[in-house]
């Protein structure tokens, strides 16, 4: 069986996720000024002099595990930062107070040193005056720690000169990264990454750099907010994403970042194979203890570049009224040819397999029957139905045609010229004959036919008959469907007796216009 968990079941899946059990988008902690003292010596010297100093000191420790070398960068006039010293040691671990290190004179055994002209030369950048930040930043020797935390101080560069220059620090900010979907999401899909900047008064621009290396967007920070998307995403993995904000006055707002890992998932899709290698399509039924083989996609892979599995996959059935052991995925986070023999006792009815992610809580079912539950659904539904709608439709129709064709046949036509409804009472059972006889006569008061038959036309049909007819019809009076069929006999007797009418008053007026009409006593015209 092939199944595709469509966006919206993981917009499903993803409120489920969003219950809790991961959040990958928890920002990271920024890299923000700290609190403490930067000394330089020597104060002063050239923008060529190598090193530019030969010693430092900070009065405040490190934070661990930052604690194992120092980095000294300069912000140059682009605010991208120049490397002055890297990979200091000499006074490590950086946890005491103060911390001290010295910089050797020129590069050696890891350690990197440059001139102030050189760290502005390698970024592409020409020394103006100006005042100029100088950051120590301290490092983990684990890839793993990827926050840089830092202390400034600053300098003020006049010609080919430098000195240390006391200002005011400036404000620290923090950066806080989020992504949409939450999560993961499907490869093709856009995500989109918004940096949120504290202060939100602060004024720069934020790059989103993917592993550290690559930077995918820049965006300038409005209201302290920065977004970007993402596109392209073909193959499922996991990546690194920083905002990196960078001030556009460093002495008034410090820089920092913030980095989150995220998840790219294959579209999910669940195949079943039974041990023939057929797909086992819809909700198939299927026999105890019979051997299926699972393969699903859609699930946590391995981080980009790495040789480990994707996340555990829990498997269960019937919430686990069965042990089965959790699956492991490829690189790629896909489940292949998962083996399951259903338990020989296992019971009839209606079952599920279902696939869980360990970390990400992404789920797959296969639902699948035992027994003999189709067959009897299927029994019963069709039972009930045709059973129900054949008996209503052809009673009702058949009762109602009947007696409206009676009436209208045989009204004013036979019964009363012939018989005064007599016959017609008697044939018809009280169904039919409420509606022949109260038609039959042809006088306009003969007959009420509907109250069930009593009442018949009259013998001759002439005007008032009815009052010496025969009570035909009796046997089926006051009856139901009488009362219903003599309605109907109603309404054309009453159209004819109102056609009647009009007629006759027509007739008398143009006789009584003409001067033909007979009258009795004295009129006008004598």
């Amino acid at each position: 069986m092939k199944r595709r968990m469509h966006a919206a079941l993981l917009s499903v899946l993803a409120l489920i996720l969003g219950a809790g059990a991961l959040v990958l988008t928890t920002a990271g902690t920024a890299s923000a000024d700290l609190a403490g003292d930067v000394t330089l010596t020597p104060t002063s010297g050239t923008t060529t002099d190598l090193p530019a100093f030969s010693h430092l000191s900070v009065s405040a420790p490190c934070p661990a595990p930052y604690q194992d070398t120092l980095d000294v960068l300069v912000t140059l006039p682009n605010n991208t930062d120049g490397a002055v010293a890297l990979h200091l040691a000499s006074g490590a671990p950086y946890s005491g107070t103060p911390i001290t290190a010295d910089v050797p004179a020129a590069s050696g055994g890891g350690i990197v040193v440059r001139s102030i002209a050189t760290a502005f030369q390698i970024g592409h950048q020409t020394i103006v005056d100006g005042t100029y930040p100088v950051h120590v930043v301290c490092r983990s020797n684990d890839a793993a720690n990827t926050d840089r935390p830092t202390f400034t101080t600053f300098i003020e560069i006049t010609g080919s000169n430098w000195a240390v220059k006391a200002v005011t620090p400036p404000t620290a900010t923090t950066v806080t990264l989020d992504a949409a979907p939450v999560g993961h999401s499907v490869v093709g899909q856009d995500v989109t990454l918004t940096a949120k900047i504290d202060p939100d008064t602060a004024v720069g621009t934020v790059d989103f750099i993917r592993d550290g290396t690559t930077t995918v967007s820049s965006g300038t920070v409005s209201g302290g907010t920065a977004t970007a998307t993402i596109t392209g995403v073909t193959d499922p993995s996991v990546y690194n994403y920083t905002a990196r904000f960078v001030p556009t006055d460093p002495l008034s707002f410090g820089p920092s970042d913030a980095s989150i890992t995220y998840d790219f998932v294959a579209e999910p899709t669940l195949t079943v194979l039974d041990d023939s290698g057929n797909i086992l399509d819809g909700t198939p039924v299927l026999d105890a203890g019979q051997k299926i083989n699972l393969t699903a996609e859609g699930f946590l892979p391995a981080p980009t570049g790495s040789a480990t599995p994707g996340e555990s996959v829990a498997v269960t059935l019937d919430d686990g009224t069965a042990a089965l052991p959790d699956a492991t995925p490829d690189t790629a986070g896909k489940v292949n040819n998962y083996l399951v023999t259903l338990p020989a006792d296992i019971a009839d009815g209606d079952h599920a397999i279902v696939l869980k992610g360990a970390t990400s809580a992404i789920e797959q079912s296969f639902p699948f029957t035992t027994g003999t539950s189709d067959g009897t659904t299927a029994g019963t539904t069709t039972g009930t139905t045709t059973g129900t709608t054949t008996g209503t439709t052809n009673g009702t129709t058949a009762g109602t045609t009947a007696g409206t064709t009676s009436g209208t046949d045989d009204g004013g036509t036979t019964a009363g010229t012939d018989d005064g409804g007599t016959s017609a009472g008697t044939t018809d059972g009280g169904t039919t004959a409420g509606t022949t006889d109260g038609g039959t006569t042809g006088g306009i008061t003969g007959g009420s036919g509907g109250s069930g038959g009593d009442l018949s036309g009259g013998t001759s049909g002439d005007l008032g008959g009815g009052s010496t007819s025969g009570s035909g019809g009796t046997t089926g009076g006051g009856q139901g469907p009488l009362a219903a069929t003599g309605a109907d006999g109603i309404i054309p007797l009453s159209l004819l007796a109102l056609l009647l009418a009009a007629g006759g008053g027509y007739a008398v007026y143009r006789v009584r216009r003409d001067g033909k009409l007979l009258t009795f006593g004295p009129t006008p015209r004598d």
